[in-house]
């Protein structure tokens, strides 16, 4: 809480100016990934990269996954001991380094894959840096019942720059060239940042002075029930979805479906499935809140698991219905991610929400990275049958586990 809040008696305004600089952030932020794992393997395969290099890319994803252990410095540096907050000029200094990465790598050839995945894994960091600093720019610019525009353009803004980064980066270099490609990428960033450059009114409220024992700290985190609450909310929420998550290619694939075809449901069909999602969450979450919101989600998630194990099950494989399917699992994905983000930042605390959403973040990132890998592997020595019917245990224990772990939050937290 503010001062100038408790002073008054008052809730902080909303103000509009915030939305569009977030969208903007979160969008440049989606290139940065589109590059990286939709757009430069595409190129390197041109180049004749060996595919076990271009798998070495993944590397990248655990930056984002370890992204933890850096929030407390940021967070410090954020917040200043006089209560005064320098998101913005973290983010703005974050944007320029990462469009200044883009720049050294249009100079750098991309079959030296070596120098290449070193320049990505520092821009990355750069990334991971912006990220935990707009989050909790985003906690704390908009109040709690308008936060769900904000977790909009977290999600939204990742598919978005997933097109950006990807498919048009991918035509760029097809027709300009390496270099012209980076150098449009860095100016997209720096354009997209712009929003940020004109907002000035991060301190238009005066944040109250934290004492020494409540500066920002991983560990005062660790030591929080909410937050533990708020990670095991997390993966259990996310883990039948993450499951199946990566499975939806090789399987369409396995199914005799032209591998064009398939590249372009994944690509635009999931973008606009996505895009879709993020609105649908809003609403959702606009209608009954963050916390009834991640429980209709789920329980439709767990009906379309459901139907999706059965039609395996009995070789209702229509393509038509296989491509309905998968649209919906995917909107329904971009839709969880809406409520679940407007649910855990509930959870953080006024002195260091962008040490306590990262720990979310990174805890998500984990699950992705883990749960993925294993359905990979079970779908390859059981079947897909096998992994989609586990997914739908999974959901439903997720079912039971949810009003027990917000219970659990709101009675001893």
């Amino acid at each position: 809480m503010r001062a100038a809040d408790t002073k008054n008696g008052l809730a902080p305004l909303f103000n509009i100016g915030a939305l569009p600089a977030i969208w903007g952030i979160y969008i440049a932020q989606g290139v940065l990934g589109g590059l990286t794992f939709v757009g430069l393997p595409t190129i390197l395969r041109n180049q004749h990269v060996s595919l076990e290099k271009i798998g070495l890319l993944s590397l990248v994803m655990l930056i984002w996954a370890i992204k933890f252990l850096w929030a407390q410095p940021v967070e410090r540096l954020r917040i200043a001991p006089t209560g005064r907050r320098y998101s913005r000029k973290i983010i703005l200094m974050g944007d320029c380094v990462t469009a200044g990465l883009l720049c050294v790598i249009a100079f750098w050839p991309p079959w030296l894959f070596s120098g290449l995945l070193a320049l990505l894994l520092c821009a990355a960091v750069s990334a991971t840096i912006v990220d935990i600093a707009c989050d909790a720019f985003l906690i704390e610019q908009i109040p709690e019942n308008e936060r769900r525009k904000g977790n909009m353009a977290q999600v939204g803004g990742a598919y978005i720059g997933l097109v950006l980064g990807g498919s048009v980066f991918v035509s760029l270099y097809g027709a300009l060239g390496w270099q012209i490609g980076c150098f449009v990428m860095a100016f997209t960033v720096l354009s997209l940042t712009a929003p940020m450059f004109f907002y000035n009114h991060e301190n238009r409220e005066v944040f109250l002075v934290r004492p020494q024992e409540l500066r920002p700290g991983l560990l005062n985190a660790l030591r929080r029930g909410e937050i533990w609450c708020g990670i095991v909310l997390t993966m259990t929420y996310e883990m039948s979805g993450r499951l199946v998550q990566g499975l939806t290619g090789p399987f369409l694939i396995d199914q005799g479906i032209p591998l064009n075809t398939v590249g372009v449901f994944n690509g635009m069909g999931g973008v606009v499935a996505g895009l879709c999602g993020t609105v649908i969450g809003g609403i959702v979450v606009r209608k009954t809140g963050a916390k009834n919101g991640m429980y209709l989600i789920a329980i439709c998630q767990a009906a379309l698991l459901a139907v999706i194990f059965s039609s395996i099950k009995l070789q209702f494989l229509h393509i038509s219905i296989l491509f309905a399917l998968f649209v919906c699992e995917a909107a329904l994905m971009a839709a969880s991610f809406v409520a679940s983000y407007s649910r855990l930042m509930a959870f953080t605390a006024p002195h260091q929400p962008g040490i306590d959403f990262t720990l979310f973040q990174s805890a998500s990132a984990i699950a992705a990275a883990s749960l993925g890998a294993t359905g990979a592997f079970v779908a390859g020595r059981a079947g897909y049958d096998t992994v989609f019917l586990i997914s739908v245990v999974l959901s439903l224990v997720a079912l039971c586990l949810i009003p027990f772990i917000n219970s659990f939050q709101k009675k001893y937290f």
